[in-house]
């Protein structure tokens, strides 16, 4: 029997919130599968899309439960998901425990070593296939997010990567699990 399938009201709550929450979900897209193990919130800080891209970075303030794709370094797509009914976020997914279509991430990322398929924001991509075709899109059209580990044990950190706003400890990740991306 399948695990409960996460609905849009889920990510219509305050950004932290649905960052941390969103530790120890099934995420499935294109026959591979996996649980949600570093996420990063971003909101109306100096380092979000929102202030930094402003016209693409309005569908951060227009939606929630939305998928929104960017590409970084010019050729990997990150998966981000809108949040707040009332307010400004996304949530990047920053990495994931493989667990389904382990074959097919290999074989998209060109990897054998299970450890590095998934543990960054554009290696998630890569594997799970992520693409421009889904920027937009709201959740559960055709990725989907499932209830998977209740109360995983998390922990939090300084965002990895961003020049600014560097100071905000918006980065969670399950405690151990060795498929985060930085310790």
């Amino acid at each position: 029997m399948d695990p409960e399938e996460i609905g849009k009201d889920f990510f219509s709550r305050n950004t932290i919130e649905v960052a941390m929450d969103l530790l120890g979900k099934e995420i499935r897209y294109r026959g591979c599968s996996g649980i949600i193990v570093e996420t990063e919130a971003y909101r109306d800080d100096q380092a979000s899309h929102y202030v930094q891209r402003p016209n693409k970075g309005q569908m951060l303030k227009n939606t929630f439960g939305h998928i929104y794709v960017f590409l970084t370094y010019g050729m990997y797509f990150c998966l981000n998901f809108t949040t707040e009914r009332d307010g400004i976020g996304a949530v990047l997914i920053r990495a994931v425990e493989p667990t389904r279509g382990i074959e097919r991430m290999r074989h998209r990322r060109k990897m054998e070593n299970i450890l590095h398929l998934t543990n960054g924001p554009g290696k998630v991509g890569q594997a799970f296939d992520i693409g421009m075709t889904l920027h937009g899109k709201p959740i559960g059209s055709s990725l989907r997010i499932f209830q998977g580990i209740t109360s995983p044990p998390i922990e939090r950190s300084l965002r990895v990567g961003i020049s600014k706003a560097r100071e905000l400890e918006w980065r969670f990740f399950i405690s151990g699990n060795p498929f985060v991306s930085r310790k």
